[in-house]
């Protein structure tokens, strides 16, 4: 049965760690991680022998799947802490859920660990304690008070005070 399959996809971090030079198990993760990570010519070897000996899986998901991410990613908040690396990530993540396979992405990127929370997908830290609570991000004025739905808001339409981004406790 999938459901019972551990499926565990890295990000960046998780290479920069060192995590799948030390250990036998098999990973999965994006094309676009293994671009950021195999900037140098040791990397770039030893991630080559990882793929070819089938203990790294790169995969890339679905553009629907993306978009998926890409608009829960808005609505939390997150999408404007998110590169497109970590939105892939999630979207690789949610697809493997999707289909029945048990997921854990490791990572220590909090907006990462927070739509996996969201997305009810388990999440490691590497480094960090990781995250405990669902938050979503709001942007507000400080002058007026008014909140916005557009994220990417930098001034206030009313009183043209700068905005602050602050979040509010989703569930614990």
């Amino acid at each position: 049965m999938k459901g019972s399959k551990k499926i565990l996809i890295l990000d960046s971090t998780a290479f920069y760690a060192g995590i799948p030079f030390t250990s036998s198990s098999i990973y999965y993760t994006t094309p676009s991680v293994i671009k950021e990570v195999k900037h140098t010519r040791t990397s770039k070897i030893a991630m080559d022998s990882l793929i070819e000996a089938g203990r790294i899986i790169v995969e890339m998901p679905s553009i629907k799947s993306l978009e998926k991410i890409r608009n829960l990613a808005s609505v939390s908040g997150d999408i404007e802490k998110l590169s497109q690396t970590d939105l892939e990530v999630i979207a690789l993540a949610y697809e493997k859920k999707d289909k029945g396979f048990n997921v854990t992405i490791v990572s220590d990127d909090y907006s990462i660990e927070n739509l996996a929370k969201i997305l009810q997908i388990n999440s490691i830290p590497i480094i960090t304690k990781g995250i405990s609570n669902i938050v979503q991000w709001l942007v507000y004025c400080t002058g007026c008070g008014k909140v916005f739905k557009d994220k990417k808001m930098v001034i206030c339409d009313v009183c043209g005070t700068k905005l602050k981004r602050k979040f509010n406790l989703i569930k614990g």
